[in-house]
């Protein structure tokens, strides 16, 4: 397919009563020619194809969108979604898939080619979708995915893709422990990611079963060592403290109205409480009421806790420091 004639001799047109009448967007950009002309530009950021409704938020009318689709100038390639032309490259097929699965992410191998991990070469196509239904896209490879966090997606060059670290858990379940342990020896070295981050996203993702999971602890246990206390996003956590300048916290503050429990930083003369919330530890409901319940047991002892996510620490330190910086002053 290739770009079409712009009008089909049956819509109204510049100078026709129809449209001189009407308030519609063909009107304001110049008539159907114009507006063919926005939905082709639209249709090439997307890998060639348009959706429904960006269709009728140009302007055009459902009965237009069926007069293109009856006459092939365009292809309907799943419910709601067109092709107007033909794909390029890998890259425009990635759009085309993105597009026609809003909150899809490219992932898994193609994900590492774009990144551009070491000793990782492939062809295919692979994008994830957090679905519960099986979809079908021809040369793709559709992944399906329930833990998926946004912390997990970022964009490259326009394409949603998974983060390094993500990816790196991801090729896991396909490569031996040496062939990761290089992988990961050379993003690490090379500054395109760090342990930490990659330790993370395996505290949200692994899971007893789960493809990968063994191997990729097995990679950064001696990596990482056992010896380091606590989880990454508390050690990332602490050195951000560290880092500010800000007074020395207690590590494993023990609760003194609960035998056994232990806040994961604390500064006892002020009654301020840090947690370092990852999910996983504090992801499954009864987790979540039982944190909520120690948080009300420390305000009736005179304790403020303050909850701090990865988020938070990786995207958003200055907000970290400044809280404690200015709780601290108070």
């Amino acid at each position: 397919m290739v770009a079409y004639p712009g009008f089909s001799g049956t819509e109204s047109v510049p100078g026709s009563p129809q449209f001189e009448n009407s308030s519609h967007p063909a009107r304001i950009v110049g008539g159907m020619e114009r507006l063919d002309k926005l939905a082709l530009d639209l249709a090439v950021t997307q890998g060639g194809v348009i959706m429904r409704h960006q269709a009728l938020e140009l302007g055009f009318t459902p009965r237009q969108v069926v007069r293109r689709t009856s006459s092939g100038r365009w292809v309907p390639v799943k419910r709601g979604v067109y092709q107007l032309v033909q794909p390029r490259d890998r890259r425009d097929l990635m759009r085309t898939v993105l597009a026609s699965w809003p909150g899809s992410v490219v992932s898994h191998d193609s994900a590492a080619v774009l990144h551009g991990f070491p000793f990782v070469t492939s062809d295919r196509l692979i994008v994830s979708h957090h679905t519960r239904t099986t979809h079908e896209y021809p040369g793709v490879e559709v992944r399906r995915t329930h833990d998926l966090d946004a912390w997990h997606v970022m964009r490259l060059e326009g394409v949603r893709v998974t983060t390094v670290a993500r990816t790196v858990i991801d090729v896991a379940p396909d490569r031996s422990v040496r062939h990761m342990g290089a992988i990961v020896d050379r993003l690490v070295s090379d500054g395109v990611v760090d342990l930490f981050e990659i330790e993370a996203v395996l505290g949200s993702t692994g899971r007893r079963g789960k493809p990968g999971t063994v191997t990729m602890r097995e990679v950064l246990e001696p990596r990482i060592g056992e010896s380091q206390q606590g989880s990454a996003l508390e050690r990332r956590g602490r050195n951000l403290i560290a880092g500010a300048g800000l007074p020395l916290s207690v590590s494993e503050y023990p609760i003194p109205w609960t035998i056994g429990r232990r806040f994961d930083n604390a500064y006892p003369d002020r009654r301020i409480a840090i947690e370092w919330d990852s999910r996983r530890f504090h992801g499954q409901m009864a987790s979540f009421d039982a944190d909520r319940q120690r948080d009300r047991d420390a305000a009736m002892h005179g304790w403020m806790v303050l909850r701090f996510t990865w988020d938070d620490v990786q995207n958003h330190p200055n907000r970290v420091v400044e809280t404690l910086r200015h709780l601290l002053a108070a």
